[in-house]
């Protein structure tokens, strides 16, 4: 029987590995180190931008406060004196304050309204555009890539009459149905807790609301507001759209009236004369002052002990300093117009009390 034929046999050597393995790691070293160098110069990138970002989104909804109201606003930095109005000079504060202003390179335009938004967008809205150049790559200037420029835009818009409240002030103020204060002028008086009589709206009331637990869980809502989300009846805002009252005279109670003393008292408040009830101005009320509250105005017609009635709109009322007496009756407040804390939205249907939305970001 004839012989096969056997292949040689190739022995394998690790000799040969070893370089091979050394070439591989030497091309893929450098394209990692590469990767590496590239990809920190994009990070470094985006972090440029999201800084520039940061600083526009504040500045636009800065302005967006002042699109609506009378509000004034005076510029604290020398280069924004100039706006043409005051939602300018308010987003080009608060860029400078976020040192967009004083940094080098840096660009910024306002615009009112602003350009290359979508077809029906709302208004009125305030656009804040930030450029900045010569910023200088890491590791790119080994691919011959020296500077490069990050760019951001933001638009807010004023939200329009409240519709929906967080953490509002529990009393209501009488605004026969439908309510018809369209145009309320800033300045002109309201006073709260007037005992509606038999012959009036609803006897047995003084305006207060139930926040449950009796008086002490209205001394909370005194200090904090009333819990929960409530909305204008038929805004189709996803809050509770009615109130309940608390009959009595609840300023009889102790803790009522420590809670209404504590916060409606100076220093908490400013001073008899800054008081826009008294012959201060209603424009320049300082953000968080604890006597401007939100109040949903209310038709308590046939409100008899206690009862429920839907909330027909939100006023926003500036209570005077030192106006509650003993027993916390005749406490007289006056109209504002403000973009007030704890406001979640705003639309143009609702009627107009003075209280604004916080304005929102479109883009």
């Amino acid at each position: 029987m004839p012989a096969r034929n056997k292949r040689p046999v190739v022995k394998f050597s690790p000799r040969y590995a070893k370089g091979q393995m050394a070439v591989i790691l030497t091309l893929v070293i450098a394209t990692l180190i590469g990767a590496m160098a590239l990809g920190a110069d994009v990070a470094v990138m985006y972090f440029n931008h999201l800084q520039l970002q940061k600083g526009v989104d504040a500045a636009a909804l800065a302005g967006a406060n002042f699109l609506e109201g009378s509000y004034t606003y005076t510029p604290t930095n020398a280069n924004c004196g100039g706006q043409s109005d005051y939602a300018k000079e308010a987003a080009c504060d608060y860029a400078a304050n976020d040192g967009l202003i004083s940094a080098n390179n840096t660009t910024l335009t306002f615009n009112e309204p602003g350009t290359g938004l979508p077809a029906g967008a709302p208004t009125p809205n305030i656009q804040v555009i930030a450029s900045r150049s010569n910023l200088p790559y890491l590791f790119g200037r080994v691919l011959g890539l020296n500077s490069y420029t990050v760019a951001a835009v933001a638009t807010a818009k004023a939200s329009g009459p409240t519709t929906s409240v967080n953490g509002m002030f529990p009393m209501g103020m009488q605004c026969t149905s439908p309510c018809s204060l369209a145009n309320v002028t800033p300045g002109s008086p309201v006073q709260f807790n007037v005992k509606f009589t038999p012959f009036a709206e609803a006897p047995g009331n003084w305006q207060w609301l139930n926040n449950g637990s009796g008086a002490s869980g209205l001394a909370s809502a005194i200090t904090n507001g009333m819990s929960g989300t409530y909305s204008v009846y038929g805004s189709g805002g996803t809050g509770q759209t009615f109130i309940t009252t608390e009959p009595g005279n609840k300023g009889n109670s102790g803790p009522v009236n420590q809670a209404f003393t504590s916060r409606f008292s100076s220093p908490n408040c400013p001073a008899l004369s800054s008081d826009p009830c008294g012959g201060g101005s209603v424009t320049d009320i300082p953000p968080g002052d604890p006597c401007l509250v939100v109040v949903p105005a209310v038709d308590y017609a046939g409100c008899n002990g206690q009862c429920t009635a839907n909330i027909l709109a939100f006023a926003d009322v500036y209570i005077e300093p030192g106006s509650n007496t003993r027993n916390n009756t005749n406490i007289t407040a006056c109209f504002v117009q403000a973009v007030t804390a704890n406001t979640i939205s705003g639309g143009s249907n609702p009627v107009n009390l003075g209280s604004y939305a916080q304005p929102q970001l479109i883009e």
